[in-house]
């Protein structure tokens, strides 16, 4: 069986036998980098939009302090 794979690679496709769990691989890692760039940049997304909330918080209570 492993030798009927072999052949239908090398000879068919034009592959060697490692290269269909190579490109699985990378296949993978490609995905699972999309996904952590995609939820990175929420979490950035969210904690700018946080941060930003703080420093107008901040700024309002600076400017009550002064008006005080």
């Amino acid at each position: 069986m492993l030798y009927n794979l072999y052949e239908y690679l090398h000879h068919t496709l034009g592959m060697h036998l490692w290269d269909l769990p190579a490109l699985l691989v990378a296949i993978v890692t490609a995905a699972v980098l999309i996904v952590h760039s995609r939820n990175q940049k929420k979490r950035e997304d969210d904690f700018n939009e946080e941060l930003q909330k703080k420093l107008e918080q901040m700024n309002k209570e600076a400017v009550e302090s002064v008006q005080a």
